[in-house]
């Protein structure tokens, strides 16, 4: 059965934005601690937590999500999630390091989505004072007034902005037991095991989102949906850190649930580098699209990334300034007149000598001087600018051979 793309869009989006926010929120909680954790890479190793030798199963699985002592490392995680006849495969690795409070942290981190033979990846990465969303070893840099505000919370300390939920996952087990040690990836662990309680799990999400505005889950429901469902961690013996943990769900009529996430080099310094390749705009296609989404819905749709990130200013100014002519198309992408207006658009290209560019509405305050008289509020918009900078204003929709004609009658 084929999958949507933008059912694709949708999973790569949880998978990145999931990522992106836990790294933010560590930053921030990190922030509001009494004591500022130790630089990663510094002479003084990190203090962990101390337990007792002989510490309870249950405090080696508590020990596994307290992340205070974990400020930096490596990390792969897969989920699985379907059955035999569909199944959809998440797969999602990179680096982080914390670093000190009031700094956003850097990370990189790359998802892909596997359903069938239908594949979407992309990545994004931090360096702190920097941004960009990235596919392979290209990137596209988030524009300063998009990253600016994230860095000023962090560095604020605004940990009650933080859009992640508060849950309490060492309270969803029960029946905890030891399975002994084991070494994982060089390191000597506790490995305990536990049932995950699906009730407990439901009524912590359900507090969670109380007073979010989102819908509150159905418990008696969800509770019967979940079959089985188990949980084993792997905490260092002598840091008390998470290296490995692993869940497998049973869940009614919709298959097998399995994750696996593993962390190397804890607390060891991360090389996190900016893209080899740097490339201006935004991503196309649909990992474009879910950066435009993401962008747009941490800025509650007030910023559109392809207006901020356009060449297309910079093209007009420097034809401007060259005495050439130039045709500019304001439009909004969902408008049916807009839409027509790109064949017109074409069709003038062709047949003048303009310099002829096609952006969003939203992207008119960056011409500046160049447009700021005209009044642009509507679309679809179009600017002619003569080869003496005079610039004229046609709303609405205007066929191929008015707007070439126009074109020709500037001077």
């Amino acid at each position: 059965m084929a999958i949507s793309r933008p059912f694709l869009l949708a999973l790569l989006g949880i998978v990145l934005l999931g990522a992106t926010v836990l790294a933010v929120q560590n930053a921030r909680d990190a922030s509001d601690s009494d004591a500022t954790p130790a630089a990663v890479g510094s002479d003084a190793a990190p203090v962990p937590a101390q337990a007792p030798a002989d510490s309870a199963p249950a405090e080696t699985l508590r020990s596994a999500f307290n992340l205070d002592a974990l400020h930096s490392a490596k990390f792969a995680a897969k989920l699985s999630m379907g059955d035999k006849s569909q199944s959809v495969r998440f797969d999602l690795s990179g680096a982080f390091e914390r670093g000190a409070a009031n700094e956003v942290p850097q990370f990189d981190v790359h998802g892909r989505i596997s359903i069938a033979k239908q594949n979407v990846e992309g990545g994004f990465v931090s360096l702190g004072d920097k941004a960009y969303f990235t596919r392979g070893d290209t990137g596209w840099r988030l524009p300063a007034e998009i990253w600016d505000p994230v860095a000023r919370s962090v560095a604020g300390g605004q940990s009650g902005q933080a859009p992640g939920l508060q849950l309490h996952p060492e309270t969803w087990v029960r029946d905890v037991k030891s399975e002994g040690t084991e070494n994982v990836a060089g390191v000597a662990t506790d490995h305990v095991s536990a049932t995950v309680d699906p009730a407990a799990v439901i009524n912590d999400i359900d507090q969670a989102l109380q007073g979010t505005g989102a819908r509150v889950l159905n418990r008696r429901q969800a509770t019967r949906a979940v079959k089985q469902a188990e949980l084993d961690v792997w905490v260092g013996a002598e840091d008390h850190i998470l290296r490995r943990l692993t869940g497998a769900v049973v869940i009614a009529r919709a298959g097998r649930l399995g994750v696996d996430v593993r962390l190397t080099d804890v607390n060891e310094p991360q090389q996190i580098k900016a893209p080899a390749h740097v490339r201006a705009g935004a991503p196309g296609g649909v990992f474009g699209t879910f950066a435009e989404g993401l962008v747009g819905g941490v800025s509650g749709g007030s910023v559109s990334l392809k207006a901020m990130t356009s060449p297309n200013p910079g093209k007009a100014a420097r034809a401007v300034r060259d005495h050439k002519k130039v045709v500019i198309l304001f439009r909004n992408a969902r408008g049916l007149d807009d839409r027509a207006m790109a064949a017109v658009m074409r069709s003038v290209d062709r047949r003048t000598k303009a310099v002829v560019l096609t952006d969003d509405v939203a992207a008119v305050e960056r011409y500046g001087k160049l447009v700021e008289d005209l009044g642009v509020s509507q679309t679809p918009s179009i600017v002619i600018i003569d080869r003496s900078g005079h610039a004229r204003l046609l709303e609405g929709f205007t066929d191929a051979d008015t707007l070439t004609q126009a074109v020709a009658d500037a001077r």
